[in-house]
Parts: structure tokens; C-alpha cells; sequence
């Protein structure tokens, strides 16, 4: 019987996974290995060689879940199928020039905007006549596509969570290095005057389970698919 260790060790994508007698992690681009099945992010970022005591936004990229957010205590068992990478942000980023405003044309529920701000994520809210929408600005895409940054766009009905989060849009498009169409994103939608590759994809919604942070699992695992199939 196949142990679920080997099992995940033949999945090469995957930078969480066993080499020999070693298992790897991509910690922010650089590949760090440890003889122990978990490692403790505080040593895996000091490993990487990276400032473990920096203001740090510290997120796990599971493949097909959520993107975590993570502390330096957290232990990571890199056993588990599907574990990417330890991504790092600044905390702050000042670049000498005054913040932009951001703009905020209607609320999200608290817990939508804890979630975002938790990520690092760069987010505001727009009316563009009656329609809501999230903007989420240079938002990281995965390897594989010409840019390396896109904005994605959400429309967040009146009625929501009751009513579902559907679909997303990016602005520039997004286009594979390799050659191919990328199915069912043909369609261009323009917000704020702005046009946006309209991305359909689609799920059952369960409003008592479902929210923005399930649907950006949806965005995150759909921009994977068409890069790592």
C-alpha cells in the first residue's frame, strides 16, 4: 500500500514533497530542504536565509485551498498533499511618495475586509453605475503567463452573501506563454471604462458556507489550472 508520504511525493508540481531522504520547501523562490517531514515557519524562513524577526506577511499556498495566513509558530506538515509555497510580503512598503487613497464606494463585511487585509492584499471597492465591484490591483498569478501581476476584478451583488459571488475579471488579460486559448475567457467586460477579460467560472453557492474568501480559492485554482495542467 502506497503511503500518503510517496503519494505526495509523486506529485512533482508540488515543492512541498520528499526528495530522497529529504523534503523540500519553497520559501519565497528559494527551495530549502529539511530531513524532518515538518518544519516550523520560523526556522523554514531563517533556513531560506530571509530575517525571521522582519515585519513579515507570512502566507501558505495550498494547491485548490484558500491562501493561509500563517504566524512564525506554525507548524507545516509537508506531508500534506498539495503544499506549494512560504510566500513573504512587507508588512509596509514606502516607497518615499504619499499613499494613494484608496477607494471605498461601499463596505464589505468585516470579516471580507480581515480576510483581504491578512493576505496583504491591495483592495478597493467601486461603483460603476449600479454595479459593486472588489478591485484587488496587482494581484500575483501563478508562473506561466505572460504578466506577472493582473488586476481581478469581482462583482459583489446588493444581496451577497445570500446572493452568490460568480465569475472574475482581469485587467490586463491574461495570456499562457505557451499557445493555446484559454477557454471561456473571451468575453470583455468594461468597469470603470476599463476593459476586463471576463474569466467564467463557475460553482453551487452555499451562502451558509460560501463567501469571498472561498470564491478567491476559486480564482486562485482556476489561474493554476491552466499554467499546471
Amino acid at each position: 500500500m502506497t503511503s500518503h508520504a510517496e503519494h505526495n511525493s509523486s506529485h512533482e508540481h508540488h515543492h512541498g514533497h520528499r526528495h530522497g531522504h529529504q523534503w523540500k520547501l519553497n520559501v519565497q523562490g528559494v527551495m530549502i530542504e529539511t530531513d524532518r517531514p515538518t518544519i516550523v515557519v520560523r526556522d523554514a524562513i531563517h533556513k531560506a536565509g530571509f530575517d525571521p524577526t522582519a515585519a513579515w506577511i507570512i502566507v501558505l499556498k495550498i494547491a485548490g485551498e484558500p491562501k493561509k495566513p500563517v504566524d512564525l509558530s506554525t507548524e507545516i506538515d509537508l506531508r500534506h498533499e498539495g503544499i506549494e509555497k512560504l510566500r513573504l510580503m512587507p508588512k509596509q512598503i514606502d516607497n518615499g511618495e504619499a499613499p494613494l487613497p484608496r477607494r471605498l464606494d461601499f463596505a464589505l463585511l468585516p470579516q471580507d475586509e480581515t480576510h483581504l487585509d491578512r493576505l496583504g492584499l491591495c483592495w478597493e471597492t467601486v461603483l460603476d453605475g449600479q454595479r459593486r465591484w472588489l478591485l484587488l490591483p496587482c494581484y500575483q498569478v501563478p508562473a506561466g503567463y505572460m504578466a506577472a501581476h493582473t488586476t481581478i476584478a469581482i462583482e459583489f451583488p446588493t444581496s451577497y452573501p445570500a446572493a452568490q459571488l460568480d465569475m472574475f475579471y482581469c485587467h490586463p488579460p491574461l495570456i499562457r506563454q505557451t499557445s493555446g486559448n484559454i477557454p471561456q475567457t473571451q468575453h470583455v467586460e468594461t468597469i470603470c471604462g476599463i476593459p476586463h477579460q471576463r474569466w467564467s467560472r463557475h460553482r453551487q453557492w452555499d451562502s451558509s458556507r460560501d463567501s469571498l474568501t472561498t470564491h478567491l480559492a476559486l480564482v486562485d485554482e482556476s489561474l493554476r489550472r491552466e499554467v499546471e495542467a
